[in-house]
């Protein structure tokens, strides 16, 4: 028997297990010349696997087994290799790995995912650059060698001395040999879990070589596990993802590893840059290693970069324009410039005289074109664009939308529909005389590349009328989004006078470009089916925007909503009381929502792909937000609103005179004021009091089902 192949079947390979098993029986060795003993510790096998390995069973090579231990000496191949069924071998692997080991005499030979290819050559521990390659290579080593160092590994293949064998078959003085022949089908992604996982084999290994090997190999293993342990903290995923905690645990098994070096030694190894960090963890200073090893990497960085260039005007000292490359190539940079202008030019050429076909086709119909969001269809825009096509048949209006939008379909009932950045989307661009939308048509609805269409076109959409319908009541100063220097809308619809008298005071628009119609959505704020259901729906925030998942789990906005969802009293009320919860962030930062995910038979977590916000609002009985203007779609349905604002003076909010956030719910600073706010609205069977009820016929001019109706009416006006 030339190779007895040991290998353990888990739930994790147990997918590929017999697709891998039929690649094994392939193998150009010869399967009569292998030994296969399988280790059965996966406890859910379907059917087939079950039957598959009751048949193996019956094989004379093959043998299957539920312990964990081996008996080295009892296997009969002349070499050992231990393998995963997640391993994709070639059927000539272990044909190689054979012959390779018996021509040059070999201790072991080991396929490795990594394709680079060393020479034979006495091993030790300082030529073995790999890392935890060595972690997942295949290796046939001879049964010889294994027997006589048996503190190499023990009789359980499941226990870390497995791993401790991968570093410690390298210090002793075995020949050996790479070779780069495999792959991994359930390949890993370098993610948090994988450093995880790798900071974990690494204090396993330390912990068995401590424990088992033989104390002088530790002298000749614990640099490689110190290097690649450094290699892990030295990663964008590390400082930026890794949560404090599990950046502890890094830390503590660093420490530990440091604990083995002295002085001398680590200053010898080559790892300079790295002693202020390990002087911060000598003092527990985790934080601050952690901003250290990010100074590091950008300084390691521009370093690179400045000697890039450096290299480069070295070899190219003269100017570019000087230079005798740049002179030849000119001609054909014109002419590549002058190809490009053609095209643009003809292409503008046929989408306005297609565009000229189409107006002649409507016999020059007003064509208007709604959109918002541009995978969004559950806004102003929609609903206007609804009211339209059900109560306005003939009226050419089409809505803009991405072709792979979760609200598609709903919009498509209704057709007309334009798919973002299509030619039909550039084309009526072209065709129509008036851009509505619920942000602004300039923001949401040009065709992509957005600069390039302006650009060619930009004497047509000159002459567009542009009218803003609002994401919401205007409860803000938002004078950097939408005033009037920057968007020019030609028309502004609002809810209210109070709102009107906003929208003038501070985005520079006059009397007659803002109308008081009230919003189109309000027109579904009527015949609720409305359930004892709590919203929790925080809305953004500037700082927070762009920010790694490590600064995003400190910040005050994560604790406060984290600490809310798992507070035991609004844990224990909510199950009192069985109340549904529901949880949406604002879309901008549902990029963080896992972190906020619990497992929870009454809160829901809901995100833009899952949920329609409007829906939502119509159903649920109690807000809990923080300066959204949901807050006064909630005021107008007369349902309570409770803002959290437990960050005041650190929000992009600004609070207007006109509509306060007073007016609109009661405000909350800490946790225990809004636990005391909840507990009061349901004990009031969540009603309203009567202030706000009193503020919100108030605040809204108008709280029928006509606001669509005013709202084509104005701009049937404007653009006659």
């Amino acid at each position: 028997m030339k190779v007895s192949i040991v290998a353990l079947l888990q739930e994790s390979n147990l997918t590929n297990f017999i697709d891998t098993l039929n690649r094994l029986r392939e193998q150009t060795i010869g399967f009569e010349n292998i030994e296969l003993i399988i280790l059965d510790q996966a406890v859910e096998k379907t059917s087939q696997e079950v039957i598959e390995l009751s048949k193996l069973s019956q094989e004379a090579n093959i043998h299957v087994q539920k312990e964990s231990e081996v008996n080295f000496a009892s296997l009969k191949g002349k070499y050992i290799s231990f393998f995963d069924f997640n391993y994709s071998i070639s059927p000539h692997l272990y044909s190689e790995l054979y012959n390779t080991a018996e021509k040059k005499g070999l201790d072991f030979v080991s396929a490795n995912a990594d394709s680079t290819v060393k020479t034979n050559m006495d091993a030790s521990a300082d030529v073995i650059k790999k890392g935890f390659n060595a972690l997942t290579s295949l290796k046939l080593i001879k049964k010889d060698t294994l027997l006589q160092h048996p503190q190499l590994v023990s009789k359980s293949v499941t226990s870390p001395a497995v791993e401790a064998f991968h570093f410690l078959v390298y210090t002793k003085k075995l020949s050996f040999n790479y070779i780069g022949k495999l792959k991994y089908k359930n390949g890993f992604t370098f993610d948090e879990d994988y450093i995880s996982s790798s900071i974990g084999q690494i204090g396993e290994v330390n912990r068995a070589l401590q424990m088992q090997a033989p104390k002088e190999l530790n002298e000749a293993i614990k640099f490689q596990l110190l290097t690649h342990m450094l290699y892990l903290i030295d990663k964008n995923t590390f400082t930026n993802n890794l949560t404090e905690e599990k950046q502890t645990i890094a830390y503590n098994e660093l420490r530990s590893l440091l604990a083995l070096f002295s002085s001398q030694e680590i200053k010898s190894c080559g790892i300079d840059g790295y002693i202020p960090i390990f002087k911060m963890l000598d003092k527990n200073l985790d934080e601050e290693a952690t901003e250290y090893i990010k100074l590091l990497r950008s300084k390691r960085h521009w370093y690179e970069q400045t000697n890039k260039y450096k290299q480069y005007f070295k070899k190219n000292p003269y100017s570019l324009e000087e230079s005798l490359s740049w002179k030849v190539t000119k001609p054909f940079r014109k002419a590549s410039s002058m190809l490009r202008s053609l095209k643009q030019s003809l292409y503008k050429g046929v989408l306005l005289a297609a565009a000229s076909l189409v107006k002649v086709s409507l016999f020059n119909r007003k064509v208007w074109l709604v959109g918002e969001r541009e995978d969004q269809a559950e806004d102003n825009g929609y609903f206007f664009f609804k009211y339209c096509r059900e109560h306005y048949p003939n009226q050419k209006v089409y809505y803009i939308i991405n072709e792979d939008s979760p609200h598609l379909d709903k919009v498509k009932k209704h057709g007309n529909v334009i798919h973002h950045s299509s030619f039909k989307h550039q084309l009526y661009m072209l065709v129509a005389s008036t851009y509505i939308s619920a942000w602004t048509f300039e923001e949401c609805s040009y065709p992509r590349p957005k600069e390039t269409f302006k650009k060619l076109f930009k004497k047509q959409l000159a002459k567009k009328y542009n009218i803003c319908l609002q994401h919401g009541v205007i409860i803000h100063n938002i004078s950097p989004y939408l005033h009037k220097e920057r968007y020019n809308q030609n028309l502004i619809i609002s809810s209210s006078e109070y709102e009107k008298k906003i929208i003038q005071n501070t985005l520079g628009y006059s009397e007659n470009e803002v109308a008081v119609t009230g919003l189109a959505r309000f027109d579904n704020l009527h015949e609720l089916d409305v359930k004892k259901q709590i919203l929790i729906m925080p809305t953004w925030r500037r700082h927070l925007f762009k920010i790694n998942k490590n600064s995003f789990l400190k910040s005050d906005y994560y604790k406060a909503y984290k600490n809310l969802i798992t507070n035991q009293e609004f844990l224990e009320m909510i199950e009192r009381h069985n109340i549904p919860v529901k949880f949406y962030i604002h879309s901008q930062m549902q990029k963080f929502m896992d972190q906020f995910v619990i497992d929870h038979p009454n809160i829901e977590f809901l995100v833009k792909s899952t949920a329609t916000v409007s829906e939502l609002l119509k159903e649920s009985s109690l807000l809990i937000t923080d300066y959204s203007s949901v807050s006064s779609d909630f005021l107008y349905m007369d349902k309570p609103v409770i803002m959290y604002q437990f960050d005041p003076h650190n929000n992009h909010h600004t609070q207007v005179k006109e509509i306060q956030y007073n007016h609109l719910g009661m405000i909350v600073s800490n946790e225990n004021q809004l636990m005391s706010a909840i507990g009061s609205v349901v004990n009031n069977d969540f009603k309203a009091n009567k202030q706000y009820l009193e503020n919100s016929n108030r605040i809204f001019k108008y709280k029928d089902q006509n606001n669509c109706q005013r709202i084509y009416n104005v701009i049937k006006q404007k653009t006659s």
